[in-house]
């Protein structure tokens, strides 16, 4: 019995350990595991931008006043005259209309992004006969056909000084054809304008072609090819 009690109590100790390292090895264990989720919270805060604080850098740095960043005005630069080399116009003011033939005329203009209708033309020219107390012309089909003709013949060659037109009434029954006692003509070669700045500017600019397309009219017909512009006027219709 006293060597059996020995044992017995040898066994019990064995036991005992054996159970204080199993618990030790699982609190190990668990106290791995909240450490490691832990770590990876702390990871992840590392790893998310400090939004916030950023914003307030950038904040700082765009409305902090640098020299550097102080723009510097650019020259001016110098216009060019494009008529610098035309002995017509070198010497005269924009907008001024210089005789240069018998019924000729050159300005110093610049030109607009687009060309006049006919039809903006037409009602152009009837605003500023208003203004200028003069009676409303009225569109006639006729008219209209021969100055399409004269427009793009003289953009396509030239300006002829109105002798095409001057050929075709006197000539080649042009009085007849398009149904007038009396008629008129003003043209322009490769002048890019808007229809007020066609008839207010350009045509107003001389008294020549203002007289005329103020002048003692019933009818008009308006032609538009390209930049390049006739009004044929007509009275006394036959």
């Amino acid at each position: 019995m006293k060597r059996v009690w020995p044992l017995f109590l040898l066994i019990v100790f064995l036991g005992v350990f054996a159970f204080s390292l199993s618990i030790f090895n699982e609190r190990k264990l668990f106290a791995g595991k909240i450490t490691k989720i832990f770590s990876n919270l702390i990871v992840s805060k590392k790893e998310t931008p400090l939004i916030s604080f950023a914003n307030e850098e950038d904040l700082t740095f765009t409305s902090t006043p640098s020299a550097a960043l102080t723009p510097t005005p650019s020259k001016i630069p110098t216009p060019v005259d494009p008529y610098a080399n035309d002995p017509d116009l070198k010497d005269v003011a924009w907008g001024e209309a210089v005789q240069i033939s018998e019924t000729g005329y050159k300005m110093k203009i610049a030109y607009d992004d687009r060309m006049a209708t006919p039809q903006e033309t037409f009602q152009a020219l009837n605003v500023y006969r208003e203004t200028k107390k003069r009676s409303i012309l009225l569109l006639d089909d006729r008219l209209a056909k021969y100055a399409m003709e004269r427009a793009t013949y003289i953009c396509q060659n030239g300006s002829d000084s109105h002798a095409g037109f001057s050929d075709y009434v006197e000539n080649q029954e042009g009085y007849k054809t398009l149904g007038f006692y009396k008629l008129g003509e003003n043209m322009s070669t490769h002048m890019r304008f808007t229809a007020t700045h066609l008839i207010e500017w350009m045509y107003a600019a001389d008294p020549a072609h203002d007289g005329n397309q103020l002048g003692d009219w019933s009818h008009v017909g308006v032609g538009i090819y390209e930049d390049c512009s006739a009004l044929i006027f007509g009275n006394w219709m036959i």
